[in-house]
């Protein structure tokens, strides 16, 4: 009955306003003749005394009680015509950025140290269009149109896998103009999708009246489950073109390559949200400012400095699955010296990734955010501890490197839902800061990680002494040390930004006296 009264009202509520416009229509006809010859033409056009817009008002006076009810008939259709552009937009973006991110498991595997180096300048530039411009570029382009601008760039780093495999004399030239491209073109990318992330979801917690806590975690499991699922897909791509089809890796990276396009295309079809060109009224609004928002609030805000420790091992963690364990563990534990099997396991943490992202998204709203990070960073740890306990590749098979990748996918499902949602909750007055300092943060200890992949070098084979593909001695005993620790000083740092967002809720204030500078964290510290 109530679904039936609320469509009745609709209907009638059209009816309504299709009266009120032929009525004002009207009148405002009568008046212009009225005007030009008002002795000829006196009584031109008759309005009734109980005209048809007055027969709209009072339908709706009659009907108060009603009022609420087609309100919310309107909220909800606002609210799932916002939901519905915030899907499409989280397919589009994962369809194009799953392609890059499936060549930049590969890069090791497939090009070696050459493939290294140019993960290493991807993440360089990547960390640094953070600091030096990507906020500049979404404030004036809008959200929208920046984050199709990154995804150009970042077909431009698709393609050039395509280069690189096809032109042997041009391969470390297109290497690295696809790492610098692509780099400048995540962290635009990356930056904009924040900020559209936060546009949307307070949209919808305005159109459907809760709050935009519940909100943030609400799309934050969508677009994760949406990213992660459709980046599985994707990496899986190529063990069923090889096995099946025989497909060379170039074509790979030519399907690679239309699909990347061919989002970034339909993004135009995405809602573009009017550019503001402010973030509030507690932030500068100079030319300067938005070209390093991400550095001035890392400088200001101090619970930002605390978020360091989390996206610090992810990055880690991730250089050392995808530089390491990819690269090498998989090649001597599973025999795979074609990488055949690099995409099937690279696949698992997106599949356990997309699902836990649902998962956490519910569970956020029941017991919080913060024991679903402090659980990324624990699950962080144990992807480079068990190569602690056991360092002898040749004992590693699929079903010990199976847990392995499915471990990193639960904490990969926390760095892209829940952290990201937390990071719009912690910095509302500066979006596109807060989601640049993502970039910076995880592109700078994702830079580390690469290079430490073949920074730290051995002078004898032993356990923990590895030797390359390339012949070359490693010593993963470090590497494998610096992710776990990283994992437990990511606990006690959220801790901290956790106590200092506790305070400013509990004084109202927003940050307004730790941006100023004015607040004394060790006085005021509490749980």
């Amino acid at each position: 009955m109530m679904e039936l009264k609320r469509r009745f009202l609709v209907d009638h509520k059209l009816e309504c306003d299709t009266l009120r416009r032929r009525s004002n229509k009207m009148k405002d006809t009568n008046r212009q003749i009225q005007k030009q010859s008002p002795e000829e033409h006196p009584k031109s056009m008759n309005i009734e005394d109980a005209d048809e817009n007055e027969q709209a008002d009072a339908y709706e006076v009659e009907n108060e009680e009603d009022l609420p009810l087609l309100k919310s008939v309107h909220d909800d259709r606002a609210s799932s015509r916002t939901l519905l552009n915030f899907v499409l937009m989280s397919i589009l973006f994962s369809a194009n950025h799953g392609c890059s991110v499936a060549c930049l498991s590969l890069a090791t595997a497939r090009l070696g140290t050459l493939g290294a180096w140019q993960s290493v300048l991807l993440f360089v530039v990547y960390t640094a269009s953070a600091v030096l411009g990507a906020t500049y570029v979404v404030k004036q382009l809008g959200a929208r149109n920046a984050m199709i601008t990154g995804m150009v760039m970042y077909c431009m780093y698709v393609l050039s896998f395509i280069a690189t495999t096809s032109w042997s004399g041009f391969d470390k030239a297109s290497a690295t103009l696809g790492a610098i491209v692509g780099g400048m073109g995540g962290g635009i990318k990356w930056t904009s999708q924040g900020a559209y992330f936060c546009q949307g979801s307070e949209e919808y917690a305005e159109q459907r009246k809760i709050s935009n806590t519940d909100s943030t975690s609400f799309f934050a499991s969508i677009f994760a489950s949406i990213y992660l699922l459709e980046e599985a897909a994707i990496k899986f791509m190529p063990t069923i073109l090889i096995a099946e089809e025989g497909m060379s890796w170039k074509s790979i990276y030519g399907v690679y390559s239309t699909i990347a396009v061919l989002a970034t295309i339909g993004m135009c079809a995405v809602r573009d949200y009017p550019v503001t060109g402010e973030s509030s009224t507690c932030t500068d609004n100079s030319l300067l400012y938005k070209v390093t928002a991400a550095w001035q609030l890392l400088r200001k805000d101090p619970k930002m400095k605390y978020m360091i420790g989390l996206n610090s091992v992810f990055g880690f963690a991730g250089a050392f699955l995808n530089s390491y364990v990819n690269g090498e563990v998989i090649r001597i534990a599973l025999h795979d010296e074609k990488s055949q099997y690099v995409g099937a396991l690279s696949s698992v943490v997106a599949i356990v990734a997309g699902v836990m992202s649902l998962v956490f998204g519910s569970v956020a709203q029941r017991v919080g955010k913060g024991p679903i990070l402090v659980l990324g960073a624990v699950v962080f740890f144990f992807v480079a501890f068990p190569f602690l306990l056991q360092p002898n590749l040749e004992s590693w098979g699929m079903k010990s490197l199976i847990p392995i990748y499915a471990l990193h996918g639960i904490g990969r499902a926390t760095f892209e839902g829940t952290l990201k949602a937390t990071f719009a909750d912690y910095f509302p007055y500066e979006k596109e800061g807060a989601f640049a300092n993502i970039t910076l943060q995880n592109g700078f200890s994702s830079t580390i990680g690469y290079m430490l992949t073949f920074l730290l070098t051995c002078s004898k084979a032993s356990a923990y002494c590895v030797e390359y593909k390339d012949g070359s001695l490693h010593d993963v005993l470090s590497f494998e040390l610096f992710v776990c620790i990283s994992a437990l000083v990511a606990i006690w740092s959220y801790w901290k930004a956790s106590a200092l967002f506790q305070i400013e809720t509990a004084r109202g204030n927003r940050g307004v006296e730790m941006r100023a500078g004015s607040f004394d964290f060790d006085n005021e510290l509490y749980l």
